[in-house]
């Protein structure tokens, strides 16, 4: 008997008995379907993280004075910034941030907006992860000059315009009384920068509100303090290393420069936070807590494979005549393990197929929930398929070989 007959007569075989052959399979379904949805979803998230991270600025490290306990003299200013880019030995860059809130109007359709507005210098490119995708950013003079431009978030682009390339358009923001006309120079990729520090999410915002338009613009530092009217006393600033510099002895550095500058040796004033250290961090704690709630979900593959040969040996019982029929007529003992193999890899492969299916549905729709698209690979689905071929080439062993162990004799005399 050829790999072709074996196939018809397996498939046979579980039409005959489909209801039983089913439930036989839901363990496998079960189980195949937990791990692809498992798998998909919690590395989509871990996938976001990260992004979310690099975003803002993975190649930095993130200094920050402890606004809990600062007093005005502890605060960083633009000072600061240029003593630590000249000054701390392997900063090659260092740009301020500098958080400020407004309202803005859209000059070019009189659209109302809320604005959060981060105080940067040119240095802060180069923390990104991508360049703008439209126009350019601000170079150094403009931001020596107290420049009226900005860069603007390519979501805050698309929201408030209606389209994403909005170079050279308009904004006229306002924040503490004063108002500024500014042009946009760039769109780029800072919405996730600007909401981390800002605490909240503007796909969020924009969803609770819809008739509520909210923007996100990088502006130098020194036009900022014009249009807000405060002083520029920074609680964080990026720094980023020369090549070939170690990022935390960078980070460590520029700590120690602030407590000297500021006479404040306290252990706990200033931190620097190597932003490349969270994306490992958070990929291996994805990682791992995606494995071990995997690992939980396949325990259902192996209840499904003990149903399997269950249902295999009440199927080697129910067939001990037939299998006594062939055996009289020459069938050898291989032809019959094949059979009854193939019958129950079959039947795992077709369990595991529908678990695939419910899987990356049950996936998608989970992320959907949090706006996070899911990672579903091709390897991820053959590995699945090829584990639950494994599980029924396995626990179908057992009941195979009984079957053709079984003396033909025996097996006819068989009620």
């Amino acid at each position: 008997m050829n790999i072709k007959e074996s196939l018809k007569i397996a498939v046979k075989c579980i039409k005959s008995n489909w209801m039983r052959s089913l439930l036989t399979m839901l363990g496998i379904i079960i189980g195949i379907s937990s791990v692809i949805m498992i798998i998909g979803a919690g590395t989509g998230v871990r996938d976001y993280i990260v992004g979310m991270i690099e975003d803002m600025g993975s190649n930095a490290v993130l200094v920050s004075v402890d606004a809990t306990t600062a007093t005005e003299n502890d605060y960083m200013t633009l000072d600061d910034i240029e003593n630590i880019k000249n000054k701390v030995k392997g900063v090659e860059r260092c740009s301020p941030m500098l958080m400020g809130f407004g309202r803005a109007t859209i000059d070019k359709s009189a659209t109302e907006a809320t604005v959060m507005m981060i105080g940067v210098n040119s240095d802060v490119q180069f923390a990104l992860t991508a360049p703008c995708d439209y126009g350019r950013f601000f170079n150094d003079e403009e931001y020596d000059s107290n420049a009226p431009v900005a860069v603007i978030g390519t979501l805050s682009a698309q929201n408030a315009f209606g389209y994403e390339d909005v170079t050279n358009e308009y904004i006229t923001v306002s924040s503490s009384g004063k108002s500024m006309k500014v042009k946009v120079c760039g769109v780029a990729n800072i919405d996730q920068m600007v909401n981390s520090m800002g605490g909240g999410s503007m796909a969020d915002m924009f969803q609770m509100n819809s008739d509520q338009v909210m923007i996100a613009l990088f502006v130098p530092c020194t036009t900022l303090t014009q249009i807000t009217g405060a002083d520029a006393q920074l609680s964080s600033a990026f720094v980023i290393a020369e090549e070939g510099y170690d990022y935390d002895a960078v980070g460590n550095a520029t700590v120690n420069y602030l407590k000297s500058a500021h006479g404040n040796y306290s252990n706990n004033m200033y931190t620097a936070q190597n932003m490349a250290t969270y994306v490992e961090i958070v990929d291996i704690i994805m990682s791992v807590l995606t494995a071990f709630i995997a690992c939980v979900g396949a325990i259902s593959l192996i209840v499904g494979g003990i149903g399997v040969m269950n249902i295999m040996l009440v199927s080697v019982t129910e067939r001990t005549r037939e299998i006594g029929i062939r055996k009289s007529l020459g069938a050898k003992t291989k032809v019959i393990t094949m059979q009854f193999l193939t019958e129950s890899i079959i039947l795992c492969l077709i369990g595991g197929a529908i678990g695939v299916t419910i899987g990356v549905a049950g996936a998608f729709a989970a992320c959907s929930i949090i706006d996070i698209a899911p990672n579903i690979t091709w390897w991820l689905i053959a590995l699945a398929l090829l584990f639950s071929s494994g599980v029924g080439l396995f626990f179908g062993i057992y009941p195979a070989k009984k079957a053709a162990q079984m003396s033909p004799i025996d097996a006819l005399r068989s009620e």
